[in-house]
Protein backbone atom coordinates (compact mmCIF):
# COMPACT_ATOMS: atom_id res chain seq x y z
CA UNK A 1 0.00 0.00 0.00
CA UNK A 2 1.23 3.13 -1.10
CA UNK A 3 1.83 5.85 1.96
CA UNK A 4 -0.85 8.62 2.17
CA UNK A 5 0.32 12.06 0.71
CA UNK A 6 0.03 15.17 2.61
CA UNK A 7 -2.79 16.63 3.77
CA UNK A 8 -3.97 20.27 1.97
CA UNK A 9 -2.58 22.94 4.88
CA UNK A 10 -3.97 26.08 6.14
CA UNK A 11 -3.20 29.72 5.10
CA UNK A 12 -4.33 33.12 6.53
CA UNK A 13 -3.47 37.02 5.97
CA UNK A 14 -3.71 38.52 9.53
CA UNK A 15 -3.55 42.07 10.09
CA UNK A 16 -1.67 43.19 13.30
CA UNK A 17 -0.25 46.51 14.38
CA UNK A 18 -0.99 47.94 11.16
CA UNK A 19 0.83 44.92 9.68
CA UNK A 20 0.18 42.05 7.49
CA UNK A 21 1.41 38.89 8.32
CA UNK A 22 0.55 35.32 6.76
CA UNK A 23 0.45 32.15 8.83
CA UNK A 24 1.19 28.75 7.35
CA UNK A 25 0.37 25.34 8.23
CA UNK A 26 1.44 22.59 5.91
CA UNK A 27 1.54 18.57 6.76
CA UNK A 28 5.08 16.76 5.15
CA UNK A 29 3.07 13.48 4.70
CA UNK A 30 3.04 9.65 5.89
CA UNK A 31 6.41 9.03 4.90
CA UNK A 32 7.74 12.30 6.68
CA UNK A 33 5.12 12.83 9.32
CA UNK A 34 5.80 16.23 10.50
CA UNK A 35 3.86 19.38 10.91
CA UNK A 36 4.83 22.52 10.39
CA UNK A 37 4.16 26.32 10.85
CA UNK A 38 5.18 29.09 9.92
CA UNK A 39 4.64 32.89 10.31
CA UNK A 40 6.16 35.43 7.88
CA UNK A 41 6.19 38.98 7.11
CA UNK A 42 7.08 40.49 4.22
CA UNK A 43 8.79 36.86 3.08
CA UNK A 44 10.90 36.57 6.55
CA UNK A 45 10.03 33.85 8.21
CA UNK A 46 9.28 35.22 11.74
CA UNK A 47 8.09 32.38 13.72
CA UNK A 48 7.98 28.29 13.23
CA UNK A 49 6.69 25.58 14.87
CA UNK A 50 7.36 21.84 14.22
CA UNK A 51 5.59 19.10 15.52
CA UNK A 52 5.67 14.86 14.81
CA UNK A 53 2.95 12.60 14.43
CA UNK A 54 2.70 8.67 14.39
CA UNK A 55 2.84 7.32 10.65
CA UNK A 56 -0.15 5.66 11.74
CA UNK A 57 -2.37 8.56 12.19
CA UNK A 58 -5.26 8.87 10.76
CA UNK A 59 -6.07 11.89 8.26
CA UNK A 60 -8.83 13.18 10.98
CA UNK A 61 -5.82 13.27 13.67
CA UNK A 62 -3.23 14.49 11.58
CA UNK A 63 -6.17 17.37 10.42
CA UNK A 64 -7.05 17.94 13.92
CA UNK A 65 -3.25 18.14 15.08
CA UNK A 66 -2.75 20.73 11.82
CA UNK A 67 -5.63 23.09 13.14
CA UNK A 68 -4.66 23.26 16.38
CA UNK A 69 -1.13 23.79 15.76
CA UNK A 70 -2.19 26.67 13.17
CA UNK A 71 -5.05 28.76 15.71
CA UNK A 72 -1.98 28.39 18.63
CA UNK A 73 0.29 30.25 16.12
CA UNK A 74 -2.53 32.73 15.09
CA UNK A 75 -3.38 33.20 19.02
CA UNK A 76 0.29 34.03 19.86
CA UNK A 77 0.53 36.48 16.97
CA UNK A 78 -2.37 38.36 17.96
CA UNK A 79 -0.95 38.42 21.47
CA UNK A 80 2.21 40.27 20.26
CA UNK A 81 4.79 37.15 20.99
CA UNK A 82 6.22 38.11 17.62
CA UNK A 83 6.29 42.26 17.76
CA UNK A 84 9.55 42.74 19.29
CA UNK A 85 11.43 39.90 16.44
CA UNK A 86 9.13 41.71 13.77
CA UNK A 87 10.66 45.22 14.47
CA UNK A 88 14.44 43.74 15.09
CA UNK A 89 14.78 41.18 12.14
CA UNK A 90 12.69 44.07 10.11
CA UNK A 91 13.68 46.92 11.25
CA UNK A 92 11.20 50.13 13.25
CA UNK A 93 9.92 50.77 16.37
CA UNK A 94 7.06 47.97 15.76
CA UNK A 95 5.85 45.38 12.99
CA UNK A 96 7.29 45.82 9.69
CA UNK A 97 4.85 48.05 7.27
CA UNK A 98 2.68 46.65 5.09
CA UNK A 99 3.69 45.27 1.72
CA UNK A 100 2.64 47.42 -1.14
CA UNK A 101 1.34 44.36 -2.76
CA UNK A 102 -0.43 43.06 0.00
CA UNK A 103 -1.99 46.23 0.86
CA UNK A 104 -3.77 46.35 -2.63
CA UNK A 105 -5.55 42.81 -1.96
Amino acid sequence: MRPRPPLLGYNHNVRHNGALFHVQTEDSGQQNPHIFTHVFSGGTILASKRSEYAPTADEKEVQGAMQAQHKAMLRELRSGAFDEKAARLLGGAGAPPVAPSLAAS
